[in-house]
């Protein structure tokens, strides 16, 4: 069966420097980078500009390593030496949310290192139940509308922004349709052809994104009538904040007798999750969204929400007989949530293993044989 849809997802993910730059040529608008989570779109999308999310590039880090402690994250770490490399020069800008210390940073070194007229910080609040918290949101959306129309020369209307919430939920949706496929239909897409799938609608415009996953499922239900589909432990993955796991890793996982049928990391169903509402007030709406607790996010200094009991409600949505965690080294937000979740999940008798994933490639014979063993303590030998 002809999969051009999904094909086409999988080769803007593995090259987005060069789609993006073949799209700003055709296009001749402004690209403005995300870093990384919670970072309002549709304010971006309501200027005229295409928001890209940040991402980490498939190459060691070398040069940025004289300006990045080698002790950050695989992205922070990628996405400066990109920048010195050069390779980044296609942005016009970057929007940056102070969602870790090692994010804190990025916005000086860019100063020093890049001629972007555009670098704007938003310091999002932590999750504490007061209205100045709501009120302090609101206050960094309408600095950084200030901050996208001056980059744009376009003024953004309320208007504009309910057209921007109603083009991203609308891609939410097919998100969503799309994971829907899966879990009725345990191993008709692979774990690294959903990562591709959602990785596409963080690179390409929304309003192209939305016609190609259309396809996607198309292409996904003549897959099910097919009844061509992989057997396997049904598992869920969670972690990976901000950073993409290698495909190698989740690849793995699958060829040791599991299956991924849902998973709760950024470049997966964190991004989509929760819709905006419609209304008058569309900053309100992202107030509201942002302001939720789910998913829950060690990022947020949310201390009412239990990540593990939000992990374990999608294992019972989807029958699923294990959790597989994604930590990201040098992770400091989830590296504290993390024991809470390991020993919940024990008491629920939960069967969970923790994979350390790095920037550069692990050694993933080590991986093999941990998950092996990980799969015969489960039933699946």
């Amino acid at each position: 069966m002809k999969q051009r849809a999904l094909n086409q997802c999988m080769k803007v993910s593995g090259d987005p420097y060069g789609y993006l730059k073949e799209w700003k040529g055709n296009n001749n608008k402004k690209i403005i980078s995300c870093f990384a989570m919670n970072i309002p779109e549709e304010i971006i999308h309501a200027a005229g500009l295409l928001p890209v999310i940040a991402w980490r590039s498939n190459e060691s880090v070398s040069i940025g390593h004289s300006h990045v402690a080698s002790f950050n994250c695989g992205l922070t770490r990628s996405f400066i030496d990109d920048v010195l490399k050069e390779k980044l020069n296609f942005l016009d800008g970057v929007v940056i949310n102070r969602m870790c210390l090692q994010a804190q940073g990025i916005p000086f070194i860019l100063e020093q290192n890049t001629k972007w007229a555009n670098i704007i910080y938003m310091s999002l609040p932590a999750l504490y139940g007061s209205d100045c918290i709501r009120d302090f949101f609101k206050s960094e959306l309408d600095r950084l509308i200030i901050a996208m129309e001056k980059c744009s020369g376009n003024k953004i209307t309320t208007g504009k922004i309910v057209n921007s919430i109603e083009i991203y939920n609308h891609n939410r949706k097919l998100l969503s349709d799309i994971y829907e496929i899966r879990r009725k239909n345990i191993g008709i897409i692979s774990a690294r052809e959903m990562l591709s799938i959602v990785h596409s609608s963080m690179i390409m415009p929304k309003e192209e994104n939305n016609k190609l996953l259309l396809e996607v499922i198309e292409e996904l239900n003549l897959k099910v009538a097919e009844g061509n589909h992989k057997s396997g432990i049904p598992v869920v993955i969670y972690g990976s904040l901000c950073q993409t796991p290698h495909p190698e890793l989740l690849d793995l996982i699958e060829n040791t007798g599991m299956v991924v049928v849902d998973d709760d990391i950024f470049i997966g169903s964190r991004y989509f999750v929760n819709s905006l509402d419609i209304s008058d007030d569309p900053i309100e709406s992202m107030a509201n969204r942002y302001l939720s607790h789910i998913p829950p996010c060690p990022t947020k200094g949310d201390y009412k929400s239990n990540w593990s009991t939000y992990i374990s409600d999608i294992m019972n949505k989807n029958k699923a007989k294990a959790v597989i965690t994604l930590m990201i080294r040098y992770c400091p937000p989830h590296m504290c949530a993390y024991p809470d979740d390991q020993i919940n999940f024990e008491k629920k008798g939960i069967p969970e293993i923790m994979l350390e994933v790095e920037h550069e490639i692990i050694s993933l014979e080590q991986v093999r044989t941990r998950l092996q063993s990980f799969v015969e303590t489960i039933g699946g030998i």
